[in-house]
């Protein structure tokens, strides 16, 4: 089950997750993915949606990685790829 996170004083639902992309194709810590919320308390997860940290085209920013629980076994190939410098 992936952790959904909604920031303190409300705000967007929010997913940092990891997957089999990462290091290779994505950020290594994971990329972030913010959640739209549907009628009747469900959520709706666009992968094609997801997007890197700012600290992978910048780095002064810190990361927030992935935690553990939210690593995918699998290859999310949607979303956004890594930056090239």
């Amino acid at each position: 089950m992936l952790q959904i996170y909604r920031p303190l004083g409300g705000g967007d639902l929010f997913l940092p997750f990891k997957d089999k992309t990462s290091e290779t194709e994505t950020h290594p810590g994971g990329r972030y993915l913010h959640i739209e919320q549907m009628p009747g308390g469900k959520v709706l997860i666009d992968f094609n949606r997801a997007s890197n940290p700012f600290c992978e085209f910048n780095g002064k920013y810190t990361c927030l990685l992935a935690p553990e629980e939210n690593w995918l076994g699998m290859a999310i190939r949607s979303g956004e790829k890594r930056f090239l410098k």
